[in-house]
Order: C-alpha cells, then sequence, then structure tokens
C-alpha cells in the first residue's frame, strides 16, 4: 500500500519563514532578526527560522527584507508534507495554494532541490516534478492549458529531511547583500552582508571610533555608517514578495516610511576608512555619497603599516589582501607578517580588532594570537574573522620583529 503526502498547508495566523546567512553566522542573524521583533524558532546551518503572520505578511516580509543587515535572503515555507514516493510528493507540491504567490504570466524556476536522508533523493527528478506540480495547479486555477511564462520569475526551492519536506519561495529576489549603493568595485568586493556580521561581531557602537585600513570599495565603512544612523540597509530596492498576488502594496510602502522615519542624521561619530590603492579609495567615496553616508566616513590614502590609533578603546574591523583573492599566498603572508607593529600600536592602545582573511593560522603569521576564531563558509569560500581583544600576546618572533620595520 503507497503512503502519500500528509499535507499541511493551513491559513493559520502563523508562518515560518527561513532568513538565510553564511554558514557560521546564524547566532549573528538571529540577533538581528530579534531587533527586528521576529522570534527564532530554529537554526541549521546557514538559516535561521522565524514566525511571520499571514494576516500580516506584507509587513513583515517587507519588515525582513528591508530591515535584515546580515541576511542574504528571505524564504517563505509555503509548504511542508511527509511524502516517500513521487505519487505522495507531487500531491504535496500540487495542494499548495500556488495562486497566492503566482500571477498568469508568472515563471516558475525550481532553483534548487536539496535532500538528506530522503527516499526520494534524485535531484533533477524532484525539481522537475515539483515545477509539474505547480504548474497543473496553476493551470487548473486559472482555466488554461499552457502557462505562457511571460511574467516575472518565481524562485523555489526543496528541502527534504527524512522523508519530511519542506517547500519554500524566495522573497527577496536579487540577495539582499546587494543594497543598491555599491555601484563602483574594486577587485573582489566584500559581501555587504558579512560586513554587518563583522560590526555585530565586534559589538561596535557609532559611540566608539572605527577604522578600516584597507577599505577597497568601502564596505565596511559604509555598512557601520548606515548602521550609525540607523538607516535599514534595503531602503533604497525592491523585492520579489512585491510581485505577489495580494501584496498590499500600501502596507508594504507604510514599512518603508517607518524605516525612513527612524533614520538619523543627528548622530556623531568617528569612522575612518583608509587605502593604499587611491583608485579603491576614490570608488569607496564615490559608494559613499551614493548611499548618503559621505558625511559621516573619514576617508584618506594611507599605507596601513604606518596607521596609528587615535584616541582608544576603538574598533578596526578590515579585510587585507589575502591569497585566494587578490594575490599568492607568500604575498599575504609577507603583508600579515608586517602588519604586526601596526596591531600592536592599537591593542596597545585599547583597542580591539577584527580581520578577515582566508588563512586559518592568520594570528600565527602576524605573531599576535587571537581571542577568538570564527570559521564563516560563504558560497565555496571558506574566511575565518580572527578577534584580538585586550593586550596583545605574542605567539613567535615575526619576520617584521627581525627586521625592525
Amino acid at each position: 500500500m503507497r503512503r502519500h503526502a500528509v499535507h499541511t498547508v493551513s491559513v493559520a495566523t502563523n508562518m515560518r519563514a527561513i532568513a538565510v546567512c553564511s554558514i557560521g553566522l546564524e547566532k549573528v542573524l538571529a540577533k538581528d532578526l530579534a531587533h527586528l521583533g521576529f522570534r527564532d524558532v530554529g537554526r541549521s546551518a546557514g538559516r535561521v527560522i522565524f514566525n511571520v503572520s499571514a494576516d500580516s505578511l506584507a509587513e513583515d516580509l517587507a519588515k525582513a527584507n528591508i530591515g535584515l543587515r546580515t541576511a542574504d535572503r528571505v524564504l517563505l515555507m509555503v509548504g511542508e508534507f511527509k511524502a516517500f514516493d513521487f505519487d505522495g510528493f507531487y500531491q504535496g507540491v500540487a495542494s499548495i495554494p500556488w495562486e497566492r504567490y503566482c500571477a498568469k504570466e508568472t515563471k516558475v524556476l525550481v532553483e534548487r532541490a536539496r535532500v538528506n536522508r530522503c527516499k526520494l533523493h534524485a535531484q533533477a527528478t524532484l525539481q522537475s516534478m515539483t515545477q509539474k506540480a505547480i504548474y497543473a495547479g496553476l493551470m487548473q486555477h486559472f482555466r488554461v492549458r499552457k502557462m505562457p511564462e511571460t511574467g516575472t520569475t518565481l524562485e523555489v526551492r526543496v528541502y527534504g529531511d527524512n522523508d519530511w519536506w519542506q517547500i519554500v519561495v524566495d522573497t527577496s529576489g536579487e540577495a539582499l547583500s546587494r543594497r543598491g549603493y555599491r555601484r563602483f568595485t574594486h577587485a573582489a568586493p566584500l559581501k555587504e552582508t558579512i560586513a554587518a556580521s563583522m560590526l555585530f561581531l565586534a559589538g561596535w557602537t557609532r559611540a566608539r571610533p572605527l577604522v578600516d585600513p584597507f577599505c577597497g570599495s568601502g564596505t565596511i565603512p559604509i555598512e557601520a555608517a548606515l548602521y550609525a544612523c540607523n538607516r535599514a540597509p534595503g531602503l533604497k530596492r525592491r523585492f520579489a514578495f512585491e510581485l505577489f498576488p495580494g501584496m498590499d502594496g500600501n502596507a508594504i510602502e507604510d514599512v518603508r516610511v517607518a524605516f525612513r522615519q527612524e533614520a538619523r542624521k543627528d548622530i556623531r561619530t568617528d569612522i575612518r576608512a583608509s587605502d593604499l590603492d587611491a583608485e579603491a579609495l576614490e570608488l569607496a567615496r564615490n559608494n559613499a555619497r551614493l548611499a548618503g553616508m559621505s558625511e559621516f566616513i573619514h576617508f584618506s590614502c594611507i599605507d596601513a603599516r604606518e596607521l596609528v590609533p587615535s584616541g582608544n578603546r576603538g574598533v578596526m574591523l578590515c579585510n587585507p589582501p589575502y591569497g585566494q583573492r587578490l594575490a599568492s599566498q607568500d604575498e599575504a603572508h609577507a603583508l600579515y607578517r608586517a602588519l604586526s607593529p601596526m596591531l600592536g600600536r592599537f591593542l596597545d592602545a585599547g583597542w580591539e580588532c577584527g580581520f578577515l582573511a582566508a588563512d586559518k593560522e592568520f594570528g600565527t603569521v602576524v605573531g599576535v594570537e587571537p581571542t577568538a576564531v570564527r570559521e564563516i563558509v560563504s558560497g565555496q569560500e571558506t574566511m575565518y574573522f580572527h578577534w584580538f581583544s585586550g593586550n596583545k600576546v605574542k605567539t613567535h618572533e615575526t619576520d617584521s620583529d627581525r627586521s625592525g620595520v
């Protein structure tokens, strides 16, 4: 006897959404969600699940997409069911009210299917069957024999774990790291959501000075200025969920207005961004202007090795060039060793310092033992956030010490 899906889609007040982030930043994202008033109800690698209200779905999706600083995108869970065979899986997908998320012209793209310990595991087949089931339901609803697929694209993802299936739709469209202000980029720019996560990991507030000695196209200082001014990162862009049928455009605009009213310009903060590359520095200035944050960032062309702390109790955050992105590993290590005296000066002045690097042994190379190291996986790239707090502790004599630099 075949066991088919037991479908659990309902019109209950609560629905579940998933905020996606780089692996290793789930706790940071959960705090970001809590700041917006969302409750974290579950976490897995690169995902934080939270509740949204079906009765105010437009407002909740707007609040999450506009306000989250550390999420790469927001997904909406539209159906969950148990299925052990393809017949049950097809029925489960088809029973979801897809007309809530698709217009007659919508093109459906089943972007991925991830399975873990499921009887059904052929990912290409799952993707194809999901699309067929969705279109079957839509053709019946709209009373057409073929979907025209001439409109916007709805991205769908399928997650299966122990024969329990979750069907989700993307509400963001472009990744949330695309704030809309960074039109000018230098080589291998840092993703905005990771820059914002670095600020959260550092516990930085606008009351403390901030320095980025390798600012590149300006991502860290611009994200810091947006945070200092309480300006929501998604105010300059639109999102996929706004095109869902029945979304209340006035309610979405009300959320935007509320975020704009919360933004401040009457603040004082000390954010300094420098780079030895004058071309990169000009890009950073242009991006800061586009973000409306120029007045809050002081840019200067300085060799990072020559930096000295201004005042005390500040925070240094940076993403120096490293072998995986910009230079060879040998060149990156030579730079790290040359930074040791500069790092020592800042730690001696009571600063805390965070370096994002591809090398897990950054502390050994620079010659200072980090207080903590956090692994971050973004796509195919693995990075390590090295945090230095308090007086420096030498791990060994570096080349810089021996050369007297």
